[in-house]
């Protein structure tokens, strides 16, 4: 009897390890085809300007490089394609003769100049920043940045003595409009007095047109605090040689003085690998976008000047932890500069809204 339940027992151990050594080599086997997929897979994107900008294509760069080694992807990228058809469209038929099957477009215009190519293409899975455009084939991806502008809209205006506030805007598309609109309500949520001053350049990256509407605001408007939105660092030059405070756009650090007061800032590593990585695991469809904000630490303000006070940064870190909660910050009444009402007391603008509509100026917006 005693032998038979060693045996038995042998057996059972035996079975035991067998089990767990299968176990572990389909798990090792799963890993490893996943790791082979990845490192087969090669992304290519293009972008505005040069890498090294101190600005919108440097932090997309830096992220893009990021996820791609975090994740063992091959990238590819191609560099200073201005929102033009034939440029844009040049590049991006040289990708797609190379065999890459997933292009990412960095600029808001890129995905509507070259939608007969990614139509004619639906083997090949586009990825823009543009929800404005829609094939089977595109998916939108982006930052909640208005999130940000609204934190650094309470920067400025706890920190203008004159009311008065500057702002440099660049396309009149939605992604700037949503943002800007973001910014005034941040501005008026600390300081209802406050008026923010608005010049646009029609440009991302036009240094004699930025530089001329800077001047224009500073002379004409009394203001003495300036934000921007513009893929450059033109805006602070200005601010720097005339004694202004400065709201950055997509610095990182403070490579100025004090009166470079933040800077808004994109974590774009989380936003690429979110969906990179989707992509190796098969699970992106063609409903999925990506549209990430604070509550995964995607956007936010980069740094705070030594002459921001504590009492500031505490306003800016409780409005943060609301809308990480779940506050919409284009939430209760908003009216447009011309007197029609967008959203009523205990209404929030809806995300189609700001995808699609928001061609418009909140009050407190004034176009010299």
């Amino acid at each position: 009897m005693k032998s038979k339940v060693t045996i038995g027992a042998l057996t059972a151990v035996v079975i035991f390890f067998v089990l767990l050594y299968v176990v572990f080599t389909k798990v090792d086997h799963v890993e490893s085809v996943k790791k082979t997929e990845s490192q087969k897979l090669r992304v290519g994107f293009v972008l505005l300007s040069d890498t090294a900008d101190n600005g919108w294509n440097e932090t997309h760069y830096k992220g893009i490089r990021a996820a791609c080694d975090s994740l063992g992807v091959q990238r590819t990228l191609v560099i200073d394609i201005p929102e033009e058809r034939e440029p844009l469209a040049k590049a991006v038929n040289e990708m797609i003769a190379d065999s890459l099957k997933v292009i990412v477009l960095t600029s808001y215009s890129y995905p509507i100049l070259i939608k007969d190519i990614i139509e004619s293409h639906p083997d090949v899975t586009f990825y823009g920043i543009n929800w404005e455009y829609d094939a089977p084939n595109y998916k939108a991806y982006f930052a909640r940045i208005y999130q940000a502008r609204y934190l650094a809209g309470i920067v400025a205006g706890s920190m203008t003595k004159t009311n008065h506030v500057g702002f440099v805007a660049a396309m009149k598309n939605i992604q700037v409009y949503r943002g800007l609109n973001a910014f005034i309500l941040g501005v008026q949520s600390v300081n209802p007095k406050a008026k923010v001053f608005v010049r646009w350049t029609n440009s991302w990256n036009e240094g004699g047109m930025e530089t001329e509407n800077a001047n224009k605001l500073i002379d004409s408007s009394g203001i003495d605090v300036i934000a921007f939105h513009q893929d450059r660092a033109f805006i602070i030059e200005v601010a720097e040689q005339r004694g202004l405070y400065c709201i950055g756009n997509h610095v990182e650090n403070n490579r100025f003085s004090p009166r470079m007061l933040t800077s808004i800032a994109i974590n774009w590593s989380i936003i690429y690998k979110d969906f990179i990585q989707d992509y190796i695991q098969k699970k992106d469809n063609e409903n999925m976008d990506y549209w990430v904000g604070l509550e995964k630490d995607a956007v936010g303000l980069a740094f705070y000047s030594s002459e921001v006070p504590d009492s500031v940064k505490t306003l800016v870190n409780a409005a943060a932890e609301k809308i990480k909660a779940g506050y919409n910050v284009f939430s209760g009444r908003i009216v447009d500069i011309h007197g029609e009402i967008r959203s009523e007391e205990g209404e929030t603008i809806s995300d189609e809204v700001l995808h699609n509509e928001m061609n418009w100026l909140i009050k407190g917006a004034i176009e010299p």
